[in-house]
């Protein structure tokens, strides 16, 4: 976390684990934060894939379409779970690393340097 004490250098890693409002943070100047909005994205993502995959297969197997909706509670709750908790660590200045998931911010910081 940058060491300016600044009041949006703290705000703004929290403010990208909210949808669509990570990408204000990957325009920040701020290394963490822009780390912090690859990260949500990255989650974000993920989740659009599970839910995209979930609603193939209710399109293509109909007999599991009855499990469909139990999939997404489960996706969704999951998903607001783990973005509470890395909006949390991001604004005590810590990282939650996902696995699978993490990597790739971690890949595309790498690469920005």
């Amino acid at each position: 976390m940058p060491t300016d004490g600044s009041a949006s250098s703290r705000w703004l890693p929290l403010f990208a684990y909210v949808p669509l409002f990570g990408i204000l943070a990957l325009a920040s100047r701020s290394r963490e934060a822009r780390w912090h909005a690859r990260n949500g994205l990255a989650l974000f993502v993920a989740m659009v894939i599970v839910g995209s995959l979930a609603t193939l297969v209710s399109i293509l197997v109909p007999s599991l379409s009855c499990l469909y909706a139990v999939a997404m509670v489960i996706v969704g709750v999951l998903f607001v779970a783990i973005d509470v908790l890395a909006a949390v660590k991001a604004f005590e200045g810590a990282r939650l690393l996902i696995p699978g998931i993490s990597t790739y911010a971690t890949r595309l910081s790498a690469a920005e340097r």
